[in-house]
């Protein structure tokens, strides 16, 4: 239980309960001032569990009862009001329930990340239930370091995909709106950005108290000899097990129309022909079958497995002059 919730169930036990925190659900007993148990409460309060944890804002709701040892009571308030969501929890999370009896089901859905109690009060008895939403340290997204995406004016869209540990994600796009059109696409965390105009701008990503900042560019179409261009042409890796991916980006003038990309040399063979397997190229920040606009950044990763030897990633357009990459790996 964290410290805000001891707090409470203290302030509580100070007053008119005796209240109870651990996994197996809390209790409150009333008192009268002689030391006995007041013939006419409402006996003991418990919830079960005493507790609820969930991972984030957009995890699903979760459920627990409250009871009493005198049956057939009146489910009892929140704080002492009439609203299901009249509980102390503020944004963090909201409660609900059918019963009118107890025991009584309640459902707790989260909202934000947060930690609070819902406190039930029935005559002189009360118990607690905390609640916390998201990690102890907040919620995370990936990457969190900021995203660039360069798009060409009737070029094809682009898109960034991230990762939240709450599983949930929203943007905000105000700031792009005569520049990009930025919707939410078919995956969790996929977003697609269509070039409106010429400009640059920004829009934020965000999960809970965890953001990340994507930069939009929108470029006027190339024109010239239709061509393709990659910085640098090569790449060498001295260690055959364990040197670090190097970064690279594919450029094109003129019309090119759509670009195919050929890494089998590296991969285990072209044309029939077995060969070591070297290393792969990956595209940053774009999902596997997703369009790409140009330039495009991208990685080449070693497999890591001993194999030594040289190899050529040839990238073909529509249209105009190819480009090679050229890759070395040394042992």
């Amino acid at each position: 239980m964290n410290a805000r919730a001891r707090a409470l169930f203290a302030a509580l036990a100070l007053t008119v309960t005796l209240a109870a925190c651990g996994g197996g659900g809390g209790t409150a007993v009333t008192t009268t001032p002689g030391g006995g148990t007041s013939p006419n409460g409402p006996g003991t309060l418990s919830v079960s569990p005493s507790s609820l944890t969930f991972s984030g804002p957009g995890a699903a709701a979760q459920s627990f009862t409250v009871t009493s040892t005198v049956p057939n009571l009146p489910a009892p308030s929140l704080n002492g009001g009439t609203s299901p969501n009249s509980g102390s929890c503020g944004s963090v999370a909201t409660i609900a329930t059918t019963s009118t009896t107890l025991p009584a089901t309640y459902t707790v859905t989260p909202t934000a990340n947060g930690t609070c109690s819902f406190t039930f009060d029935l005559g002189h008895a009360s118990v607690a239930l905390g609640v916390v939403v998201g990690p102890s340290g907040g919620n995370t997204i990936t990457p969190s370091a900021a995203q660039t995406v360069n798009l060409y004016l009737g070029g094809t869209n682009g898109s960034v995909t991230v990762s939240s540990s709450s599983g949930t994600s929203s943007f905000d796009a105000t700031a792009c709106a005569s520049i990009a059109a930025v919707s939410a696409g078919a995956s969790a965390g996929t977003y697609t950005i269509a070039p409106l105009a010429i400009g640059s701008c920004q829009f934020v990503i965000t999960s809970g108290s965890a953001s990340v900042t994507v930069n939009v560019t929108v470029n006027a179409t190339p024109s010239g000899a239709a061509a393709l261009s990659v910085a640098p042409t090569s790449m060498t890796f001295s260690n055959s097990t364990a040197s670090t991916p190097q970064q690279g980006t594919l450029n094109f003038s003129g019309a090119v129309g759509q670009v195919s990309i050929d890494e089998s040399d590296c991969t285990g063979g072209a044309n029939g022909t077995a060969k070591p397997k070297l290393a792969y190229l990956t595209l940053n920040g774009v999902t596997p079958g997703a369009p790409v606009s140009l330039p495009a950044a991208f990685t080449v990763t070693l497999y890591g497995n001993g194999n030594t030897g040289t190899c050529n990633i040839v990238f073909t357009p529509q249209n105009g002059s190819s480009a090679t990459l050229a890759v070395t790996v040394n042992p």
